[in-house]
């Protein structure tokens, strides 16, 4: 399990170092931090979560993936994209990656989350789908499949605009294989 714990902690690093020196060409400060999420019981008997930091992390653990974005250029930015890479040692629950909810003076303006399962090549909205070849009656035939969201490898959302001085934040939940 250690080797498994060190492992995570060095990919989170990856992708936030990662992140950071692109972040330097697009002025766009961004700071991707993950949490370990345990529910416990309060004295009335409700189920409660907490987000603890990510030092040690199991099998069956579930993980909350947060990146904050701040427009630090001075200026209106156009088209920014804000990606969080699934590691692959885990998987991503589905339906954890909400709309991202800006307001614009009067107007709500929403940024749908975005999927990939080719390394982040490609994004698409689910349901997506691959070609796989298959063989049927000894012939290799090319079928569409439906992709499950366990095979995700990305999630992004993408601003058509963010103001100088925004800051907003995304986040996802993966568990740990």
């Amino acid at each position: 399990m250690q080797g498994r714990t060190f492992i995570l902690r060095l990919l989170a690093v990856a992708i936030l170092t990662s992140t950071l020196v692109a972040v330097a060409k697009s002025q766009v400060r961004l700071e991707l931090s993950s949490y370990r999420v345990t529910t416990y019981t309060d004295e009335q008997g409700h189920k409660l979560e907490r987000l603890e930091p990510a030092l040690k992390v199991g099998p069956g653990d579930v993980l909350e993936w947060r990146l904050r974005a701040a427009n630090t250029s001075g200026q209106r930015l156009k088209n920014v994209a804000l990606v969080i890479p699934i590691p692959p040692q885990t998987y991503y629950l589905e339906g954890t990656a909400a709309p991202l909810k800006i307001k614009r003076g009067e107007q709500e303006v929403v940024a749908l989350p975005e999927f990939s399962y080719d390394g982040g090549k490609h994004y698409g909205r689910p349901p997506l789908y691959k070609e796989v070849t298959v063989e049927e009656n000894g012939k290799k035939v090319v079928r569409k499949v439906q992709v499950a969201p366990e095979e995700y490898t990305h999630v992004r959302w993408v601003l058509s605009e963010m103001d100088p001085e925004q800051a907003v934040e995304v986040f996802l939940r993966t568990k740990v294989r």
